[in-house]
């Protein structure tokens, strides 16, 4: 596996260093797990003729790993209102946030929402995908063979976490704060139980669907800034902060249980165990 990791962290820091500069590299840094897993599997005689196609299930069967996602938003949303109360920013501008605020027209903002429904398929080909062939198509059944799927989860999780380090302090990815060490210790916090639903997504729908997941939380959380825009850079009520990342625990364990209500510790048996 150091193939793996140095592919993977030295491209992909490298990468989010030139972030400051473009965000193309990114979406760049996305790709890096990928072309780390492609060598790995070069290395030991394993890559297919078709890497990328062998867990391709058609939209419909995708989209449906996609879940996890509206349920984490909606929940986050709901409970919100009681916590953190109403957004004070109303159209005609919203704030939306990338790398930094922008005042937007909010007429433009809500306009757009209905392109969020193909938010999991465009965010799947062109970024999460080099991601999750590296995260899940390699890494994870890898540990998994050694530790079991959830302690193997927790580990991809804090990995995963951790591989955005420059982009979370030099250029502010997130949280609107650069050099903010506490910023990447709440997206490991974040990253730990989303890696649980995307070994959720993986088990059962493959290495697509849970590009299509991940497409999914990038497309989607940004509809909480919409509601509760005042808490973007809140280490504690932002969906990408302490309540996102408990909000994300309580999701993890609904879909869990649900693929295998009966399942004790590392014995739990999904669909598509490999």
């Amino acid at each position: 596996m150091i193939l793996f990791f140095l592919t993977a962290f030295g491209l992909g820091w490298l990468f989010q260093l030139l972030a400051a500069y473009s965000p193309f590299w990114l979406a760049a840094t996305m790709w890096t797990p990928a072309l780390g897993a492609l060598l790995e599997l070069k290395r030991e005689g394993r890559l297919k003729p078709r890497p990328f196609g062998d867990d391709w299930r058609g939209l419909k069967t995708l989209y449906k790993a996609t879940a996890p996602a509206a349920f984490w938003v909606a929940l986050s949303c709901l409970m919100s209102f009681f916590f953190v109360g109403p957004n004070p920013y109303t159209p005609p501008t919203v704030r939306v946030y990338f790398l930094v605020p922008v005042e937007a027209p909010g007429w433009v903002v809500y306009a757009a929402l209905p392109l969020a429904l193909a938010a999991p398929f465009i965010n799947a080909l062109i970024v999460t995908f080099g991601e999750e062939f590296g995260w899940r198509g390699y890494l994870l059944p890898k540990l998994a063979r050694r530790m079991g799927w959830i302690w193997a989860s927790a580990v991809v999780g804090v990995v995963w976490g951790v591989l955005h380090t420059p982009a979370i302090l030099v250029v502010g990815h997130n949280y609107g704060r650069p050099w903010c060490l506490e910023c990447l210790r709440a997206f490991v916090l974040l990253t730990l139980p989303m890696s649980f639903l995307h070994t959720w997504a993986y088990l059962k729908y493959g290495v697509w669907g849970a590009a299509f997941l991940h497409g999914a939380v990038n497309g989607w959380a940004g509809a909480y800034f919409l509601l509760y825009s005042h808490t973007f850079g809140n280490l504690v009520w932002s969906i990408t902060g302490l309540y996102g990342a408990a909000t994300l625990a309580a999701t993890a364990a609904v879909f869990w249980l649900l693929a295998n209500p009966t399942a004790r510790g590392n014995k739990a048996v999904f669909k598509n165990q490999v």
